[in-house]
């Protein structure tokens, strides 16, 4: 009887279910309903009372209920299977009914704060760049084009941070800080086509790399009770890099290509942050010490390999399966080291550059239905740098698979229905301090699907 009622109420209800998958096994399903206090609802065979819909909906979900403004709310409690343990329940929502009915705006009601950690992290910033370029294209022979040219780039910088004190819970500006700084970026190219299928390219380029916004502002951090302290740096400089880059591309007679290269990379004032222990800053010792820093010279020499094909070679009918697939190796030390402690230390890799990065993605298409399984590898690399490399952090190695599907069909409307999945492998976020045993941080997010439809007119 009850099933029989709940199905009468469903259909007059507008519900907005919410459906996440959490792996293969399960998913759960949340929505929110909003009732006014003294509703009735009236059917061919009974009448429902605000009464019995709670008694109704609470037969089929966890349920919690409560007034507000004479409106009846409803809050959905996550299942057991939403975390791994049931230690770990997730809790109640107020429906979006509720929350978005508040008046905040009303002092009577609501007492309206400024949150000082939110507001230590604004800044105010300008960034000015004047460019300007030169280029010259020229035919040598039939075979061999070359290009060159000469860029220049004028910066100019002005930035306001703050200062926050987190247990004293105050947040002050700073002075703006400015700087500026001219690049002149040379560039060469040569490409040589041996024949219509094959070609072999050479080139020497100067390029840069600007520092993140938020690593130039003039900010002071500090957490007393974690006696921390992390800072700003406006002084930094952009890294520039020196690149010599020589590859050979054989295309074949269908879709497809062979590509291999080496290159080399003379890199000048790379940027990473600079953690310290026991720093003393302005007459007060902190434990932890944070900062962005300019921290050397690297050199880099690399061999990147990619090969992209369909089977049409093997069989005719194999057209419409194909395999894309790269791979890329780099041997990069580190010169001029200038963390205190660590003045000119050797054998340092540099931090951000993993040594081995590899692509693979086999895929499907015809009359308009795709589908593609895709692999992805990264090996660890150093992503933050402590005063001695005990304290050295790695973020480790990921190997990550996707898969996705769509079908198009159509011609003036075109629809698409579509589904992927990502992260088949349950790759995990990991850091680690030093060696691979000693786990700083590690976050499993499981598979993520996704699948819709989509119409363009």
């Amino acid at each position: 009887a009850i099933t029989q009622q709940f199905s009468k109420l469903r259909s007059m209800f507008c519900f907005f279910p919410s459906i996440t998958f959490e792996s293969f096994s399960n998913f759960r399903i949340t929505f929110a309903v909003c009732l006014t206090a003294h509703c009735q609802i009236h059917t061919n065979f009974c009448t429902f009372t605000h009464e019995m819909i709670v008694q109704i909906l609470n037969h089929f979900f966890i349920t919690t209920f409560c007034y507000a403004d004479n409106v009846l709310v409803c809050k959905f409690q996550s299942n057991k299977h939403f975390m791994p343990n049931s230690k770990y329940q997730t809790g109640i929502y107020a429906s979006k009914e509720y929350t978005g009915a508040l008046d905040l705006n009303n002092p009577a009601l609501f007492e309206k704060e400024q949150v000082q950690e939110e507001l230590a992290g604004n800044f105010e910033a300008r960034e000015t760049v004047s460019s300007g370029y030169v280029r010259f294209d020229s035919k040598i022979t039939d075979r061999i084009e070359l290009m060159s040219g000469l860029r220049i780039e004028n910066t100019n910088l002005a930035y306001t941070g703050r200062t926050y004190d987190a247990d004293e819970d105050i947040t002050g500006k700073t002075e703006r800080q400015r700087n500026s700084y001219i690049n002149f970026l040379p560039s060469l190219l040569v490409k040589w086509n041996v024949n219509d299928d094959f070609k072999v390219r050479g080139s020497f380029t100067q390029t840069l790399s600007r520092p993140k916004y938020s690593a130039l502002v003039p900010s002071v951090n500090i957490k007393r009770s974690d006696n921390e302290i992390t800072i700003g740096n406006p002084e930094l400089k952009p890294t520039t890099s020196y690149n010599f880059d020589l590859s050979a591309d054989y295309y074949f007679r269908s879709i497809g290509l062979v590509s291999a290269g080496i290159f080399y990379k003379k890199i000048d004032d790379f940027i990473v942050d600079q953690v310290s222990t026991n720093y003393e800053y302005q007459g007060n010792v902190y434990t932890r010490f944070t900062q962005p820093k300019n921290a050397g010279n690297a050199n880099l020499l690399g061999v990147e390999l990619s090969y992209q094909r369909d089977f049409g070679f093997i069989a005719p009918a194999l057209k419409c399966i194909g395999f894309y697939g790269t791979y890329t190796y780099t041997h990069s030390r580190v010169e001029d080291f200038n963390f205190e402690g660590r003045e000119n230390e050797e054998g340092l890799s540099m931090p951000g550059s993993p040594a081995h990065t590899a692509n693979a993605s086999l895929y499907f298409e015809k009359a308009g239905l795709n589908i593609r399984v895709s692999y992805n590898f990264a090996s660890d690399f150093i992503d933050e740098m402590g005063e001695s490399t005990f304290y050295d952090r790695y973020y480790d190695k990921v190997n990550y698979m996707d898969a996705n599907a769509s079908y198009t069909f159509g011609k003036k409307i075109k629809t698409t229905f579509y589904a992927e999945a990502n992260n088949l492998l349950n790759q995990p976020l990991r850091y680690y301090q030093g060696t691979k045993d000693r786990t700083m941080q590690a976050e499993y997010y499981g598979v993520k699907v996704n699948a819709g439809v989509k119409i363009n007119f």
